[in-house]
């Protein structure tokens, strides 16, 4: 998924950090999460991840990928869905789901993108141009096949065909795949009023493969703060905050409307970009704010249990790096911090205009370091 501050292309960099610090696997808590890539890679060496973060389509992620350990089976799935048994009979389409490789998940993910049958529902009414107050965030087609398999994947979960696992997986493969799709510069602040190729592209469910890691890994939905406190001791406290005062609510509204669904409660939505009418005020990030974001990271400082922290940050972030630093030192055992850097070219979710002008092509990541206890 396109992200701001994802670090995928930053995992061996965070990864050697903690080698060249000395720091040995053991319990860790990822306390803003995002799209999970770091919790990910740090289940991988040998980690037992919590991760935690305030925005519903984080916590699929979390589910998926740190807290998944293998592909489920869909056994049931395949005895109890008379559609998706038809499907499977059919010689066309077990040669589409080979194409896609072997074992359980292909045929499914096949039946969800290609099988079944499109269906106008919220995304449709709302994000497509035909009904959705001309909004172009995607082309009818795809918007009604997002409607499809999301209302599917909430039946097969209701119906006891899947499991919380199998439901994650396939959710957190739908929200990719509705982004790879989505007619936007990256973030869903605005869509683009002409149809880029990507858009016009049908939507396909492409899941990442869940990989076995060390066993015991969890997610919440939730403060960071607070979970740091239910949590206890753990060995490291690894935490990306926002760096900007771009609200992620505002940035990924129809990631975090798919993942929470609209089956129970309906949103209210308004304006050009459809953003949900009654925000909730719990998902507003302290981070996001220069005047909050150092007494939200003192006060998660305070409240962990961790040995080890470790910070990423960048160098244009709302934290002036004095100060980060100096909140390091107040928690530190030894009054002490160190500083890694990496060089890295910028996510640009746009490009420069009157309005926004970017300082740069590159930044530099930071990690900064303390021993907490």
């Amino acid at each position: 998924m396109r992200y701001i501050g994802n670090k995928t292309r930053l995992l061996p960099f965070i990864m050697d950090t903690l080698a060249d610090l000395g720091i040995s696997p053991g319990a860790a808590h990822d306390a803003c999460a995002g799209t999970a890539a770091v919790g990910r890679e740090l289940k991988v060496h040998g980690w037992r991840v919590a991760s935690s973060d305030i925005m519903t389509y984080s916590h699929v992620f979390q589910r998926a990928y740190v807290v998944l350990q293998r592909v489920p089976s869909f056994a049931e799935l395949r005895a109890g869905d008379p559609e998706l048994r038809r499907a499977l009979r059919s010689p066309r389409f077990r040669e589409a789901a080979a194409r896609r490789g072997t074992g359980a998940l292909a045929p499914v993910c096949e039946y969800l993108a290609r099988w079944l049958e499109p269906r106008g529902g919220f995304i449709a009414s709302h994000y497509a141009p035909a009904r959705g107050a001309g909004r172009m965030y995607f082309t009818d087609e795809n918007a009604m096949r997002i409607d499809a398999i999301r209302r599917r994947l909430d039946e097969w979960r209701t119906e006891g065909l899947i499991g919380d696992g199998a439901f994650y997986l396939l959710l957190a493969a739908l929200i990719e795949g509705a982004d790879r799709v989505a007619n936007t510069a990256g973030v869903y602040a605005a869509y683009i009023k002409s149809w880029q190729p990507n858009a016009l592209r049908p939507i396909d469910l492409v899941p990442l493969v869940p990989t076995r890691g060390a066993k015991g890994s969890s997610a919440y939905l939730g403060d960071a703060e607070q979970v740091a406190g239910d949590l206890g001791p753990v060995e490291l406290l690894y935490l990306d905050p926002p760096y900007n005062a771009r609200q992620y609510t505002g940035y990924y509204h129809i990631p975090e409307i798919i993942a929470r669904g609209w089956f129970d409660t309906v949103p209210v939505i308004a304006g050009k970009t459809g953003l949900p009418r009654v925000a909730d005020r719990s998902l507003r990030s302290a981070w996001c704010s220069a005047g909050r974001a150092e007494q939200a990271l003192r006060g998660l400082l305070a409240a962990s249990g961790a040995r080890h922290v470790l910070v990423s940050y960048n160098s244009e972030g709302l934290l002036d790096a004095s100060v980060l630093e100096a909140a390091l030192r107040d928690a530190s055992v030894d009054g002490r911090t160190r500083t890694f850097t990496r060089e890295y070219r910028r996510y640009r979710a746009d490009r420069d205009h009157i309005n926004r002008r970017y300082r740069a092509d590159g930044l530099r990541e930071l990690l900064y370091y303390a021993k907490l206890r």
